[in-house]
């Protein structure tokens, strides 16, 4: 939500039949966002200029928002800010008391599982990244849908790490407070877990006493891949015991493990830890194998997984190096990341492949006949296989293939004659077609290399192929061979259509979310661990660059769903649908990989850079940091900034450290401090349900507020290519699309409204509330394509009063004139109106657009709901946090059990938030029948969630349910602590009264 400067200390008194009719007022500073520092060599960048190089619009809000980056490498600094411009256009307001969440895709999606097009898979990106917003309303907001809010009930509708991602959010900000009052909802979130977990798993036959969690692929936010192809459901099966799932669930143990000793629970504080403990066990006894030395999947006992169950994977997928992600892996599984840099293996020319590209077959592991095992130092897994001397010698191999096909294979020998030996190799018992396999000398037997090696390529069929090499002529000894038929199947489509319907493959392509998740890996492994010879500074430079360079598309920077590794193509990339894509980091792994700024739960801040070695100037102003502002600039000789030489930190303008080198670096800073914010507001305009229930041909359940205007473009603006989907005209201009939560300039996609070929000399767009609201600020953002739509010429802000439109009186308008492609915000003193407008009218010749329309109004604050009746205050039995929890009466406490926020919703209704839970006062099983009791729930859209607040005069209200229309009261008209709340027919009784309060409860209480 916004904010808007303060207007007094007072709470203003009302009685509660002007609830809900006149504001609450608060005070206190401006926040401290991004100021001018007090040293003229504290700042060396021209925000503005780099602002207008990067085109990005309203720049005002990145100088109030983002740190500003400077690098030697203009591709790193290009998507730097780029990759804020994906970040702010994901933002979307939801409603008052949900505000901010952040989405994966520029349009709804139907898959989702939650409201306002939420995913929980990337939450832990957006929450990484947001932190370093000098706004965290933007990431609190969204870490609150989760852990409290409308989207609690999908919070585990794919694997996450939200748990870990706040605490790493906590060690940036420095709210204590903020992050030991989310123990509760983290800890419910761990525990709804639970079922995904088995104790002693069982692995190549062998029981262990490994628990572990399990996921499917697809649930794992990755459909098709080798291991879900294996099983009987390419999409959907192949569930089993992931390197993924259990890191996060080990990072989010040691997350509540830390959060609850901050809180001196230390109880809590050991079980957790221990969990942790107990899973980075499991995880280095169960998943890794020592052959492969890699993290792998255990397939479970799904019925999918046919022959496959309780074995461990023999391929190597990009998600084993998830463990290092959350430094759970010891450092003598380092041996994993020598892989990543082994063109065989993952590594690509655009970023690594989500699959390596060939997988090891051993042949002391293959079936031999008359052929003998031996020993070498220099064999893959030390063992070889010789003396195919014989016409029934063979050593056979069995290959698995997702389809018909010929697919190379490689063969490493060893021939110590002086001529060509070979074999012949005989597929699936073909003995009419063998293949010839010749090998070159190698000038001796027993000693193998990666050079002695030959491909062929074999003819296979789906599913399990039999590959016999058998004596030919001369001799040669088989260290192994290598293929991988799955690699890229079916995954690159032959021609981009662009309507995502080839969406998607995770068998090879290079995929921006588990390249982050690697990238931050491999940040770890070298900043935290003990120095390795498999990955270097200079690797991660490398690969943070490439991936830099791989988020361009026509020499502009730009980020879809996924890649070929090879040409660095985006394959996964729907024309209005997938472009943008908000579902990776790379804004944090510049912060905190590159240049090194690794956050403190004490009062030091951390540097250990990954710059190359060849970088002699980098600079990162406006950071955020424990709620204090940092600049931090490295000029070797001072040349570059003119703003002296070495290493420098200022802390909120002050100097507090200089020094020669650019190297790991501890300084003590200031203690963390939560600056005092404005009257935060809320935004009473905005419905992106109807938006997204339109785009995706649903009902719609929410009329209003309703979007309207007096001429909107009816002609085709381009195509919508939903994923799986083809491609079919759609006329993105609409009002409803101007109340959708999303603001974004651009032509694709469109979100906007436009009165493109109106015949009208003026045209106007509004919001018809459906019942009497209170705003005071009306903001429009216009969309302005250059050519034919334009920034207006004028306009006037109208509301409806007593069914005729007036002009709103003392409008002050900042900025003065209409801009382009940016925010115009009219304030003026609060009026009371059920319908508003902004008039206006267009260039000569041109036409108007809008891409948002907001009506802002100061949020209220929590409230305490006190019975007449009896006196005692409306709360949650246990202070429950969980869905369910039974509303009922209590004695009067100061907790956040006892305090509500009331805040608007559709259609002139409210909703009840609980402070303590987050969540909506409901009725169990949204009943219609009087004596059903109250409760607390998920805010699942219900209209048992909606309550209208009826005066009753002195001072007293009636809260009526709209699903029912019976009203809020007290089980037998009781007096006694902890009885129940429920829905009653309005009888007249005086538990039916209700005073709501501020939360001294002293004062009457006014919205």
């Amino acid at each position: 939500m916004r904010y808007r400067l303060s207007f007094s200390n007072r709470l203003v008194a009302a009685v509660c039949g002007s609830m809900l009719s006149t504001t609450l007022l608060t005070v206190g500073p401006g926040a401290t966002a991004a100021q001018a520092a007090d040293d003229p060599n504290a700042v060396a960048l021209d925000k503005d200029a780099i602002l207008a190089a990067n085109q990005l619009d309203e720049p005002q809000w990145y100088k109030d928002n983002i740190p500003f980056v400077d690098t030697p490498d203009n591709d790193i600094d290009d998507v730097y800010y780029y990759r804020w411009s994906t970040y702010k256009r994901a933002l979307r307001y939801t409603v008052p008391g949900t505000g901010y969440v952040s989405t994966e895709y520029d349009v709804p999606i139907g898959y989702a599982g939650n409201p306002y097009t939420a995913l929980p898979d990337a939450t832990g990106y957006h929450l990484l990244d947001g932190r370093w917003l000098h706004n965290q309303d933007y990431a609190g907001d969204y870490l609150d849908f989760w852990l409290r809010g409308a989207g609690n009930p999908g919070a585990r509708n794919f694997s996450e790490w939200i748990t870990s991602a706040a605490y790493q959010r906590y060690l940036a900000t420095g709210d204590a407070a903020q992050i030991k009052s989310a123990l509760p909802h983290l800890i419910a979130l761990y525990q709804r877990w639970d079922s995904n977990f088995t104790d002693d798993i069982t692995v190549n036959g062998t029981q262990s006493t490994s628990d572990l969690y399990h996921q499917t692929p697809v649930s794992d936010a990755t459909e098709y891949t080798e291991t879900s192809m294996h099983s009987s459901n390419w999409f959907g099966g192949g569930a089993g015991y992931r390197p993924t799932v259990n890191a996060y669930m080990f990072s989010a143990a040691q997350a509540i493990s830390k959060i609850a000793a901050m809180t001196g629970d230390s109880a809590t504080a050991t079980q957790y830890s221990d969990k942790a403990a107990a899973l980075k066990s499991a995880v280095q006894n169960s998943l890794w194998d020592p052959q492969r030395n890699f993290f792998m999947q255990v397939y479970n006992t799904d019925s999918t997984n046919g022959t496959l169950k309780q074995t461990r994977t023999t391929w190597r997928e990009l998600m084993g190096y998830a463990p290092w992600a959350f430094n759970l892996p010891d450092a003598q599984y380092s041996s994993a990341w020598k892989y990543l840099t082994d063109a065989k293996r993952f590594k690509a020319p655009f970023g690594p492949t989500t699959l390596e590209r060939v997988h090891d077959f051993e042949a002391e592991q293959a079936t031999r006949n008359h052929a003998n095992l031996f020993s070498s130092s220099t064999a893959s897994n030390g063992q070889y296989v010789g003396q195919i001397d014989f016409d029934d010698s063979d050593v056979t191999f069995t290959v698995d293939a997702p389809g018909a096909g010929t697919y190379p294979v490689t063969v490493y020998y060893a021939n110590g004659t002086t001529g060509t030996s070979t074999h012949k190799l005989v597929v699936n018992d073909d003995t009419a077609n063998p293949i010839t396999v010749s090998y070159a000398p190698t000038g001796a037997w027993q000693k193998f290399s990666e050079s002695q090696a030959v491909t062929v390529q074999v003819p296979m069929k789906a599913g399990a192929n039999t590959l016999k090499f058998a004596k030919g002529t001369s001799f040669a000894e088989l260290d192994r061979i290598t293929a991988n038929p799955y690699f890229n199947y079916q995954a690159i489509p032959a021609v981009q259509k662009h309507d995502d319907a080839n969406c998607c493959h995770w068998d090879g392509p290079s995929w921006p979310f588990q390249t982050s998740q690697v990238l931050t890996g491999m940040a770890n492994l070298l900043q935290d661990y003990p120095a390795q010879s498999y990955v270097t500074k200079a690797d991660y430079a490398a690969m943070l660059a490439q991936f830099a360079d791989l988020q361009h598309k026509d020499g502009k920077p730009y980020i879809a769903e996924a890649a070929n590794g090879d040409t660095g193509d985006w394959i996964y990339d729907g024309t209005n649908f997938s472009e943008n894509y908000n579902h990776s980091s790379f804004n944090d792994l510049v912060l905190t990989g590159l240049l090194g700024i690794k956050p403190q739960a004490d009062n030091t801040l951390v540097l250990k850079p990954l710059i190359p070695s060849s970088w002699d100037y980098f600079a990162v102003e406006s950071l955020p940091y424990h709620g204090h502002t940092y600049s931090i600039r490295w000029d070797k000789d001072g040349t570059h900034y003119g703003k002296g030489s070495g290493l420098q930190i200022f802390q909120d303008g002050r100097r507090i450290l200089q020094s020669a080198t650019a190297g790991d670096t501890t300084v003590n800073v200031a203690a963390p401090v939560t600056p005092t914010q404005p009257a935060r507001m809320m935004n009473v305009a905005a419905n992106p349900l109807t938006a997204e229930q339109d785009w995706l041909g649903r009902a719609i359940t929410q009329p209003f507020p309703k979007a309207f205007a007096s001429y909107t473009n009816t002609i085709s603006n381009g195509p919508h290519c939903h994923s799986g989907q083809a491609c079919k005209p759609t006329t993105f201009d609409a009002p409803l699309r101007a109340t959708d939560g999303w603001i974004r300039y651009d032509k694709t996609p469109d979100d906007r409204w436009t009165n493109s070929g109106s015949p009208n000399a003026t045209d106007h767009l509004g919001v018809d509330f459906g019942a009497p609201r209170k705003i005071n600020e009306v903001k429009f953002y216009t969309y302005d394509d250059g050519t034919n739509i334009r920034v207006p010429a004028s306009y006037s802000v109208q509301y409806l009063d007593n069914g005729s439109w007036v002009n709103v009186p003392n409008q002050t308008r900042s900025p003065a004139t209409p801009v382009a492609d940016n925010a115009n915000e009219v304030t003026f003193p609060t009026i009371t109106t059920s319908q508003f407008r902004v008039v206006f009218t267009p260039q000569a010749g041109k036409f108007v657009g809008v891409t948002e329309l907001e009506s802002w109004y100061p949020e209220t604050p929590a409230v305490k709901i006190v019975n007449k009746n009896s006196n005692l205050e409306l709360g949650i039995a246990g202070s429950s946090i969980n869905a369910g929890g039974a509303a009922q009466q209590q004695t009067a406490d100061t907790t956040p059990n006892h305090q509500w926020k009331i805040v608007p919703a559709e259609d002139g209704y409210y909703k009840i938030f609980n402070a303590n839970s987050g969540q909506v006062l409901g009725i169990s099983g949204a009943s219609r029948t009087a004596g059903a009791v109250a409760l607390q729930w998920g805010d699942n859209l219900t209209s048992d969630h909606l309550w209208s607040v009826v005066d009753a005069g002195g001072g007293y209200c009636k809260i009526v349910n709209k699903n029912s229309g019976l009203v809020l009261g007290v089980q037998s008209m009781s007096t006694a602590s902890g009885a129940p709340a429920l829905q009653w027919d309005d009888n007249g009784t005086a538990d039916h009264l209700w005073r709501i309060v501020t939360d001294d409860g002293s004062k009457p209480f006014n919205s």
